[in-house]
C-alpha cells in the first residue's frame, strides 16, 4: 500500500488513495455494499477493503447500516458545499435558473466545466417539468447537451481538442453528434447565435436550449438550460421563447457578476 503507478495521462498516482476513490465510486454507483461486494467491483482483497472502511467510518465518510453494508456518509454534504463555494457565480444563477423553471414550466439548469466535463451545480423544476437522471453534482459529457455545447463553444481551441482526446464523443442516442468535425461546424454556429441546441442527443423524446454565462474577459463561467419534452415544444417555443428567456437571464447575471467585480 502506498507504492506510486502510472496512469493514461502520464501522472503519478498513490496507489492507496486510488483505492480509497474506487471504493467511494463503487458506494456511489452501488447506492451501498458489504465488504464481499466491494472487494470483487474494486479488485482487491476484503482485508483491504475492510481497512479502507475502517478508517472512513472512523473519519464519517461512510456509514454501517444493521445488515452490514456500508454506505456513503453524510459528510460528503458539508464537502459538496465547499466545493461550490468556490463558484462565486453559483448564487446569481441559482436565482436565474428557478425563474427559468418557473417561466418556462420546464426544467432548467445551471451547468459548469470541470476536467472537461459538465457538472450540475443547480437544477429547478417548473409544473410541467420531465423527471431525469440529472442531479445536482451530475457529471456528463459535454458534446450532447446544450449547457456542454454553449460551453465547449467558448472554450479556446485547443481546449476543446484535449476535452475531445480525453473523453471522446460517445454516441449516447441515435442524435449524438459523433464526430469531431460535425461537432466543431456546431459549436462554430453556436458562437454566431449566442444559443446551443440539443435536439434529443441526451435523451430520446427531450430537447433542450443552452446560453453561455461569461466573465468580463469573456472567459466562461458555466452555462443555463431549459429542457423539456419535444412533443411539447414546437419550433416557435424551442428556437425563439426559450432561447429569448435564457438570454434574459444570462444578461442579468452578467451584468450583476460585472458589478460585483467593479464595486470599490
Amino acid at each position: 500500500m502506498g507504492a506510486k503507478s502510472g496512469s493514461p495521462d502520464g501522472k503519478k498516482r498513490i496507489q492507496s488513495v486510488q483505492t480509497t476513490l474506487e471504493i467511494f465510486e463503487a458506494l456511489r454507483t452501488m447506492g451501498g455494499a458489504g465488504v464481499t461486494e466491494i472487494a470483487r467491483t474494486v479488485g482487491v482483497t476484503k482485508g483491504t477493503v475492510h481497512n479502507h472502511l475502517a478508517t472512513l467510518e472512523a473519519d464519517g465518510y461512510v456509514v454501517q447500516t444493521e445488515d452490514e453494508s456500508y454506505h456513503l456518509g453524510l459528510r460528503f454534504l458539508d464537502i459538496a458545499h465547499h466545493a461550490k463555494m468556490r463558484v462565486p457565480v453559483l448564487e446569481l444563477a441559482r436565482t436565474e435558473v428557478t425563474k427559468l423553471a418557473e417561466k418556462s414550466g420546464e426544467m432548467a439548469l445551471f451547468t459548469v466545466e470541470e476536467h472537461g466535463m459538465g457538472v450540475c451545480l443547480y437544477v429547478a423544476y417548473g409544473e410541467q417539468a420531465v423527471q431525469t437522471p440529472l442531479y445536482v453534482g451530475h457529471r456528463s459529457q459535454l458534446h450532447h447537451t446544450a449547457v456542454g455545447k454553449a460551453i465547449l463553444a467558448h472554450l479556446p481551441e485547443e481546449r476543446v481538442a484535449e476535452i475531445i482526446d480525453r473523453h471522446g464523443l460517445t454516441q449516447v442516442t441515435e442524435n449524438t453528434i459523433t464526430t469531431e468535425s460535425a461537432l466543431l461546424d456546431q459549436l462554430e454556429e453556436t458562437r454566431k447565435r449566442g444559443i446551443a441546441f440539443n435536439e434529443e442527443e441526451t435523451i430520446q423524446g427531450l430537447v433542450g436550449v443552452g446560453a453561455p454565462i461569461r466573465d468580463q474577459d469573456g472567459s466562461v463561467l458555466g452555462a443555463l438550460s431549459i429542457i423539456g419534452p419535444s412533443r411539447r415544444l414546437d419550433e416557435e417555443r424551442f428556437q425563439r421563447e426559450l432561447p429569448d428567456m435564457i438570454m434574459r437571464s444570462v444578461n442579468i447575471i452578467e451584468i450583476n457578476l460585472t458589478s460585483l467585480q467593479t464595486e470599490p
